[in-house]
């Protein structure tokens, strides 16, 4: 199977399972009458959420998608909580779903698109601020230089012009969900003398999740020439080396990663496993018309790392997943023979030798991609199959390893 190929099956996959996933959870709408109508909303990523709100009255009901001009706002229960406001881009106004960071004397909105994230305030007068930092190419003394405009900085002093405490922190302020919301918050708390309360909406991340783990499977690989070899590799020209199957064992470490989304994994695998591979060519000198005759084999016992990032489709028993990474695979024990035969053109032996001395390096590392399945076992433990594809580029110069696996996994801890 060629790379194209595999790379193709895997976009397709991955482009399916986007299309088919939804993620509904708890949660309610405010109409444009100001009722609250609960049921369950679809937790999608920042930049849909800003875009549409999608409605179930109950889970096995129809979706009814609404835009930010027909209905006030939506929350998902003791989470994000999204209200319909005007802003300004490129000139014009238009009607997004912000997303409400914090209720208080002064409020804050965030929303993001394909640009970037995208911050406002409100001093209470119902005028959106927006907090910006743009980048802008400086030259100085013929040299170009990035230079960040800061231009949130004047923003967020106007804002907090009442008090002198939180002004002298705010030159030291970053543009983010953290510090925004603990500057503001701070604030409210020195500025506040009527007991309004000021609300933190934005969402509680749960504690990382670690599980460790087995697994087992079946790899599949072969070595594929990219280009002619230097004049000293001559033998290994035009070299079948085949296609070879083995076992594969090890161990995993995976961990969430909710600072980021919560259906990315991070996962580390320390796997053994050993392979070998035989071929066999001819060659003609061209000079004394001989042929060499090489039977070539090669022995490899190898401990495999890898890292990647693993997406968790969510709902369901068995959940489907992509991954992407890399590795590198290290072969603490190589045997590696070449048996050489030179005859002459009219049949005879004209020399013969034997070398263990390998041109191919004792490491390989390259990329990973896969796709596969999640569910769970006894007492909530996770269980996954997934089918990966690894190219490897440095186990010798114009020479690639790929390598197909299935594998099996159980987590233990």
């Amino acid at each position: 199977m060629k790379l194209k190929t595999t790379l193709g099956i895997l976009f397709a996959f991955i482009c399916i399972s986007l299309n088919a996933q939804s993620d509904f959870r708890d949660g309610f709408i405010i109409n444009n009458k100001q009722d609250t109508i609960y049921g369950f909303l679809d937790y999608r990523g920042s930049i849909s959420n800003a875009e549409k709100c999608i409605f179930r009255k109950d889970i096995k009901s129809e979706n009814i998608t609404y835009s930010p001009e027909e209905i006030k706002g939506f929350r998902f229960t003791d989470s994000k909580y999204y209200i319909s406001r005007s802003v300004e881009i490129d000139g014009e106004a238009r009607p997004l779903f912000l997303e409400y960071l914090l209720n208080g004397i002064v409020d804050i909105f965030y929303y993001r698109d394909e640009i970037g994230d995208h911050y406002f305030v409100d001093n209470g007068d119902g005028t959106l601020y927006e907090l910006k930092n743009e980048e802008k190419e400086v030259v100085v003394d013929g040299t170009r230089y990035i230079q960040e405009s800061n231009e949130y900085i004047g923003v967020l002093k106007y804002t907090f012009k009442d008090s002198y405490e939180i002004l002298q922190k705010v030159d030291n302020i970053s543009l983010d969900h953290r510090s925004l919301i603990k500057i503001t918050y701070d604030y409210h708390h020195k500025v506040c003398t009527d007991g309004q309360k000021c609300i933190i909406y934005e969402k509680k991340l749960p504690k990382i999740k670690k599980k460790i783990g087995v697994f087992f499977g079946a790899k599949g690989m072969s070595l594929s020439q990219t280009r002619e070899y230097v004049d000293k590799l001559y033998y290994l020209e035009d070299s079948e080396f085949g296609f070879e199957i083995f076992p594969t064992y090890g161990l995993f470490y995976n961990m969430d990663m909710p600072n980021i989304n919560e259906r990315f994994y991070l996962q580390f695998e320390c796997a053994y496993s050993q392979t070998s591979f035989t071929t066999s060519n001819s060659f003609i000198d061209p000079v004394y018309s001989r042929t060499h005759l090489n039977d070539i084999s090669l022995k490899m016992k190898t401990i495999n790392s890898s890292v990647f990032l693993k997406y968790e489709f969510p709902q369901g028993k068995i959940r489907p997943t992509f991954e992407g990474g890399g590795f590198f695979n290290y072969h603490f024990q190589t045997n590696y023979q070449r048996d050489l035969e030179v005859i002459h053109a009219w049949g005879n032996t004209y020399f013969t030798n034997q070398t263990n001395v390998s041109p191919f390096k004792n490491s390989d590392y390259g990329i990973i991609l896969g796709i596969g399945l999640n569910g769970n076992y006894v007492k909530e433990k996770e269980l996954f199959l997934d089918f990966r594809y690894q190219r490897g580029l440095g186990m010798l110069s114009r020479l690639n390893t790929n390598t197909f696996s299935i594998n099996i996994g159980f987590q233990i801890w």
